[in-house]
């Protein structure tokens, strides 16, 4: 897979919408190239304010838009009260240029698969998810694909049926997890670690991809490890801190 080159660019700001409990949408038309060439998977990276010393703070978000639509960017963004990007996006008004660098990362998917495909996402990690599952269902896949999505409670679900949808396109199974869920929540209950390391054995040489809370990845990467899972070969990462 071609690593697209990086470059500054132009995007103005033209739709944020509230799409769960501290979860924004954002989207941002590009002002100066016709598209950006990009990988699912990879990110963004712009100054959301400056230190007390001057410097630039910048931050990265993953690209949520699929990549043969590049003419405009979407970001899902946690909102973070205090936090210098949540604030910096919030009051960015609509029509606002910013100026941004990508794409960046190597959270992307491999060339081909051996077998099974199981994406393991938290919170807006999804963001990440949802241009990869669009790749995936433009080319053969050798195994079954798999979505496990962990969140707290019903208030933090966001675009469950665009995800739902997209896993449809793909041929993939998707399992929505709420570890704090009120009692009439009839959904999958807890989080999302367990069930995955419990479908292990039967995955027929599986690829991992880990995407949102730092703390989610390094517990179920390291029990897959513990379990024969190559750490290199098997498993990509992609931690939120949000």
């Amino acid at each position: 897979m071609a690593q697209p080159l990086a470059q500054p660019f132009r995007a103005r700001l033209s739709s944020r919408t509230t799409i769960a409990r501290g979860v924004v949408d954002l989207v941002f038309d590009l002002v100066d190239l016709p598209a950006l060439v990009f990988n699912a998977g990879q990110f963004v990276s712009l100054a959301v304010g400056r230190d007390q010393n001057g410097r630039d703070i910048r931050r990265s978000f993953s690209i949520a838009s699929r990549s043969d639509q590049g003419q405009s960017l979407r970001f899902i963004v946690k909102i973070v009260p205090g936090g210098p990007a949540s604030e910096y996006f919030m009051r960015l008004s609509l029509g606002a240029t910013v100026e941004m660098t990508g794409p960046h990362g190597f959270f992307q998917l491999l060339e081909q698969h051996a077998g099974d495909v199981v994406f393991a996402a938290t919170g807006t990690g999804l963001a990440a998810v949802l241009p990869m599952l669009a790749e995936l269902a433009k080319r053969p896949e050798p195994g079954k694909l798999m979505v496990y999505w962990g969140l707290r409670a019903e208030e933090d679900v966001f675009r469950a049926d665009e995800a739902a949808a997209a896993c449809t396109a793909a041929g993939a199974e998707f399992h929505t997890y709420l570890s704090r869920p009120s009692d009439v929540w009839r959904g999958l209950r807890g989080r999302i670690t367990a069930p995955i390391l419990d479908r292990y054995p039967s995955l027929h040489a599986p690829s991992f991809y880990l995407v949102g809370n730092g703390a989610m990845i390094e517990e179920l990467k390291k029990a897959l490890v513990a379990r024969g899972v190559d750490r290199k070969r098997q498993i990509r990462t992609e931690a939120f801190f949000d």
